[in-house]
């Protein structure tokens, strides 16, 4: 392997290097990210409120009528009993039972509202619990996938590791340190390659004195861009 193509093969594992530990940050972030199922648990929290709040209602409403009914009852059969002579006490009791006669009709009427409410309630309840239940599906089976990408990358930036290893002896201390220098200052890119005279790093074509250099085993950098060419 020529310097050049080390150089080039360093680059290339570099490249993909940087690409999995990025990509490893973002898989590390996905992971932490539970805000989709901590909505969908709101959501359906706040649904079982709502509907308990209903249902709860509506029992009450159900017990309070129940309770006036059987007053009502109470207070009818002791005005048709005959047993109350008194014309003010049999008028106070008249309307005592047309109170709770009218008190009745107004909480039935409440009671119907509420039992619509319930519905409502329940009805959204169990479409937030689905909903609920398919965000934890999906988010478990992508948590499974995440972890196995992740493993996957750990791997494959250990061989690249380890290969980067076995090419780093073949290069001078100074060109690793040019290399790692034009890295830093070319967004990740220090070694194009040359392709019909052409850089790929800026797509300039070199003049025919750096061709020259190429085909002498000279180090070479481009006269526009400055990274190192090589032609493998």
């Amino acid at each position: 392997m020529s310097r050049g193509e080390a150089l080039y093969r360093l680059q290339q594992l570099d490249s993909e290097h940087d690409t999995k530990k990025d990509r490893l940050k973002e898989i590390e972030t996905a992971l932490k990210d539970d805000s989709a199922l901590r909505e969908a648990r709101q959501a359906a929290e706040k649904a079982g409120k709502r509907a308990l709040k209903w249902q709860t209602k509506q029992r009450d409403l159900e017990l309070e009528i129940e309770s006036l009914a059987e007053k009502t009852s109470r207070s009818e059969k002791r005005l048709y009993s005959g047993k109350v002579t008194n014309p003010k006490e049999l008028s106070d009791l008249q309307a005592e039972v047309a109170s709770l006669k009218g008190r009745r009709q107004r909480l039935e009427d409440t009671l119907l509202e509420a039992m619509l409410e319930r519905e409502d309630a329940e009805k959204t309840q169990d479409e937030a619990q689905a909903h609920l239940e398919e965000v934890e599906n999906i988010w478990s089976a992508r948590q499974a996938d995440l972890k196995a990408e992740r493993k996957a990358l750990h791997q494959r930036i250990e061989e690249i590791e380890e290969k980067r290893r076995a090419i780093l002896p073949r290069l001078d201390a100074d060109v690793l340190a040019t290399y790692e220098r034009l890295r830093q200052t070319k967004g990740g890119l220090a070694v194009a390659r040359i392709e019909q005279d052409v850089c790929t790093g800026c797509r300039v074509t070199i003049s025919p004195s750096a061709e020259w250099k190429l085909r002498q085993g000279e180090l070479v950098y481009c006269d526009t861009c400055g990274r190192i060419v090589v032609s493998v």
